[in-house]
C-alpha cells in the first residue's frame, strides 16, 4: 500500500512538471522556467531590493531594508549587459521582410476591404501577424473620400470621427506639433502627438503585440470637407488668418487652441485609426499615476504592491499590463491611467503620448515589470530577436512605407535602442535576484 502511494505521487509529481514547463509565461528568476496560472507566492519587489541591498526577502510580512533607487541599478546594470543584448539577432531579418511585405500599400477592392479589416479582431489580436491585405486596409485609409465628420467626445482631446466610403467610420487625430519639437515637462506633458499613434501601430506588430488599432497618415482639407462636417463641429471651426481651423468640443478643447489647415499644403495632416468592433470594457489601471506632483501613488511608496495586484487581477490581465508597460516605456506614454479589454484581453489604445522628449526615460513606466518580475515567454522571446539595432531599423522601414514619412527625428531611434537596453537590464535584474537566496523562498 505505501509503495503503491508512493509510486502515486511520483507520477503526479512528473505530471505536474510536465505542466509547470510547457506554459507560455516566464517568471523571470530562470528565464527557461515558466508560471503556472495561480498559486504563486509573489516574491517581486521585494526580492529586487535583495538584488540591490543584499538582504534576502523574508518569508513574512515584515518590512525589508529601504533599498537604494530600483531605477539606478537598472541603469546600472545596462553597463555589464551581455553581447547578446547588443548584437543583432539574424532571426530579425525574416520578420522583418515580413511585415513589410503585409504593410506594403496596395490596390483595394471597396467592396470589400472593410468587411476583410472587421473581422480580423479576435480573442487574442486586432489584426494578423502576417496578411497582405493590411497594406490594402492602411492605403483605404488613407485616400478614401470623406462624406460625414463629427466631434468624437470620447477621451479629452479633440478627436474627428471621419466616415470613409462604404459607411467605415475612422478616427482623426490632428498634428500640434513640429516633428522636431521636444515636449518637455511631466511624462504626461503636452497633447497627444499623432505620429506617435502611427509609430506605435508599427511597434506593436514588431513586438506581436497585436493589440492596438490600424493605424495610417492622412492629409485632410478642413476647408474643402467644411461642407461634410455635422452642425455642432461646425460651430467650433472658425476661419483665422484665412485659414480653415477647429477646435472641437473635448475636456481640454479651448478656443484658442486651434489646428488649421496648413497655409502652403491646404491640407492638416493626422493619424487615422480604424475603429475596432466589439465590446470594449474600461478599468482603472492599477499603476495609474496621481498628477499631483506631491502626492505619490500606491505603487510608488508600496513595497509589495504586486503581490496586492496579484490578488486583484487575472494572471492573464496581468501579464497583459506588463506587456503594456514594456510597449509604453519603448514610446514613453506614461500617461495609461485607464486600460481598455475586449474579449477579456488588455488592448493598447490611446498611444498619442508617446515620442514627446527622445532625451529623457522615465523608467518609472517599467514599474510593472520591475515589481513584478513576470514577463511573457513570447514577449521576451521577440524583443531578444530585436536587439543590437534590428528594433529601429525595421521601425524605419515600416515607417517609410506610410504617407506621412518621416515621422520622427533620429534622435527618438536612439532613445528607442537605449530603452530597449534598459529592459534588458530590468530582466536581467530579475535574474540574479533570485540566483542570491535559497529557491524555497519562492514557489511556483
Amino acid at each position: 500500500m505505501i509503495k503503491t502511494s508512493f509510486y502515486n505521487i511520483l507520477i503526479l509529481l512528473c505530471l505536474s512538471l510536465v505542466v509547470y514547463y510547457s506554459l507560455n509565461v516566464y517568471f523571470i528568476n530562470n528565464l527557461q522556467s515558466t508560471v503556472p496560472q495561480d498559486g504563486i507566492n509573489m516574491a517581486g519587489h521585494n526580492a529586487l531590493q535583495y538584488a540591490i541591498e543584499g538582504t534576502p526577502p523574508t518569508s513574512n510580512n515584515t518590512q525589508p531594508t529601504k533599498p537604494r533607487s530600483v531605477q539606478n541599478a537598472i541603469m546600472r546594470k545596462v553597463m555589464m549587459l551581455k553581447l547578446v543584448y547588443r548584437n543583432k539577432n539574424p532571426k530579425y531579418i525574416a520578420i522583418k521582410q515580413n511585415l513589410i511585405s503585409s504593410f506594403l500599400p496596395k490596390p483595394y477592392n471597396l467592396s470589400s476591404v472593410w468587411k476583410v479589416a472587421n473581422s480580423w479582431p479576435k480573442v487574442n489580436e486586432v489584426f494578423p501577424a502576417k496578411d497582405k491585405s493590411i497594406g490594402a486596409v492602411i492605403s483605404a485609409m488613407g485616400t478614401e473620400p470623406i462624406h460625414r465628420i463629427k466631434n468624437s467626445r470620447r477621451g479629452t482631446q479633440l478627436k474627428l470621427v471621419l466616415e470613409l466610403t462604404g459607411s467605415q467610420f475612422v478616427l482623426f487625430k490632428p498634428s500640434w506639433y513640429a516633428r522636431e519639437e521636444v515636449i518637455n515637462g511631466t511624462v504626461y506633458s503636452g497633447k497627444d502627438r499623432h505620429n506617435s499613434e502611427i509609430i506605435s501601430f508599427h511597434l506593436a506588430a514588431i513586438l506581436n503585440l497585436r493589440h492596438t488599432p490600424i493605424v495610417a497618415g492622412r492629409r485632410i482639407s478642413l476647408r474643402s470637407n467644411l461642407e461634410h462636417a455635422d452642425d455642432d463641429l461646425r460651430q467650433t471651426m472658425p476661419v483665422i488668418n484665412n485659414q480653415q481651423c477647429a477646435y472641437g468640443v473635448c475636456h481640454y478643447c479651448k478656443k484658442e487652441e486651434t489646428v488649421c489647415d496648413d497655409p502652403t499644403t491646404g491640407t492638416l495632416e493626422g493619424a487615422v485609426l480604424l475603429t475596432i468592433p466589439g465590446k470594449i470594457s474600461k478599468y482603472r489601471s492599477p499603476w495609474q499615476r496621481t498628477y499631483k506632483d506631491q502626492l505619490k501613488a500606491e505603487w510608488e511608496k508600496n513595497d509589495n504592491y504586486c503581490a496586492l495586484i496579484r490578488k486583484q487581477l487575472h494572471f492573464d490581465v496581468l501579464l497583459d499590463l506588463i506587456d503594456a508597460a514594456i510597449f509604453d516605456f519603448l514610446i514613453q506614454n506614461g500617461d495609461r491611467h485607464h486600460y481598455e479589454t475586449r474579449e477579456n484581453r488588455v488592448l493598447l489604445l490611446d498611444n498619442g503620448k508617446g515620442f514627446g522628449n527622445p532625451f529623457v526615460d522615465h523608467l518609472d513606466i517599467l514599474a510593472p515589470l520591475y515589481q513584478c518580475c513576470f514577463i511573457r515567454r513570447t514577449t521576451w522571446e521577440r524583443l531578444l530577436i530585436f536587439s543590437g539595432g534590428a528594433l529601429t531599423e525595421t521601425l524605419e522601414e515600416l515607417n517609410k512605407l506610410d504617407l506621412l514619412y518621416p515621422l520622427v527625428i533620429k534622435e527618438h531611434y536612439t532613445a528607442l535602442e537605449r530603452r530597449l537596453l534598459y529592459i534588458y537590464s530590468t530582466v536581467e535584474l530579475c535574474k540574479d535576484k533570485f540566483e542570491n537566496y535559497h529557491p524555497e523562498s519562492v514557489y511556483l
